[in-house]
């Protein structure tokens, strides 16, 4: 029945797009621990938003509660709940993110995720703040500093189709889409394949169609020994996979499985 429920309520939030950042982060949290209760959770991010006084960039204000991006132990699920970085002030760049931008709002800036890949910014005002330090940062300290791994610079200069526009507004879907690939890794690297295979669903409501995410799922079905649910998965991107290498694996896994003739749609 929970599951039920929350899939109802990330296809609302495919849905609607006036829904606002904090609410795809609370339904990722409630999918953490199905016990919060997000009006008070909500309530309490409304009371640190109320603290932040008048004059006082909001970013500055994150920082000198000491929240933060930086801290020594390992990441965990815990840095995406967000109960928990109010409760530490540690968190990921993204749980950190959506945090500043309600404090921000609150205070009468206009306010806005950046959809960067591999770390996500906000825009506050005509600042562009890095949450992990909550300190301005620039576009070139990005495409050059944290986008490097990613060859952020020379996609923007070719004009290529992935990373056109790596500032791009982040969409409540886009952030709990995001969120949830926190979490999948964290289940991953945990060996929890079944919660892991629930998040891949959960994204596949959000992105539906993604063959992406149905190769993620098969190779999650092969973990939890189900060959069959498995070669359905791989046959949906072997059959519509619009990208030749990722069609070209999920043949070679139905060939390693031994493909049993059935057509999947």
């Amino acid at each position: 029945m929970a599951e039920h429920a929350l899939e109802a309520q990330f296809q609302q939030l495919a849905e609607d797009a006036s829904q606002d950042e904090l609410s795809a982060a609370l339904l990722v949290n409630r999918l953490l621990d199905p016990a919060i209760d997000a009006d008070v959770l909500r309530h309490r991010i409304d009371e640190l938003a109320g603290a932040c006084p008048s004059g006082v960039p909001p970013w500055a204000f994150m920082r000198q509660r000491g929240f933060s991006g930086n801290w020594a132990e390992p990441v965990s699920l815990a840095h995406s709940c967000l109960a928990d970085v109010l409760r530490t002030g540690h968190g990921i760049p993204i749980s950190l993110g959506v945090l500043l931008l309600h404090v921000a709002r609150r205070r009468g800036f206009d306010a806005w995720g950046v959809n960067f890949p591999g770390h996500f910014l906000t825009r506050v005002g005509d600042a562009l703040i890095d949450p992990v330090d909550f300190r301005p940062v620039t576009e070139d300290d990005c495409l050059h500093g944290l986008g490097e791994a990613h060859g952020l610079a020379e996609a923007r200069r070719l004009g290529g189709t992935d990373f056109t526009d790596p500032f791009a507004i982040a969409t409540s879907a886009m952030i709990a889409l995001r969120m949830l690939n926190n979490v999948k890794a964290q289940l991953v690297g945990g060996s929890l394949w079944d919660r892991a295979l629930a998040v891949v669903g959960y994204q596949l409501i959000l992105l539906p169609g993604n063959v992406e995410l149905r190769f993620e799922r098969a190779q999650l079905w092969e973990r939890l020994g189900a060959p069959d649910a498995a070669r359905q998965s791989y046959a949906q991107v072997a059959r519509h996979g619009p990208d030749a290498k990722l069609r070209s694996a999920a043949e070679a896994k139905l060939a390693e499985l031994g493909d049993q003739g059935t057509v999947w749609n």
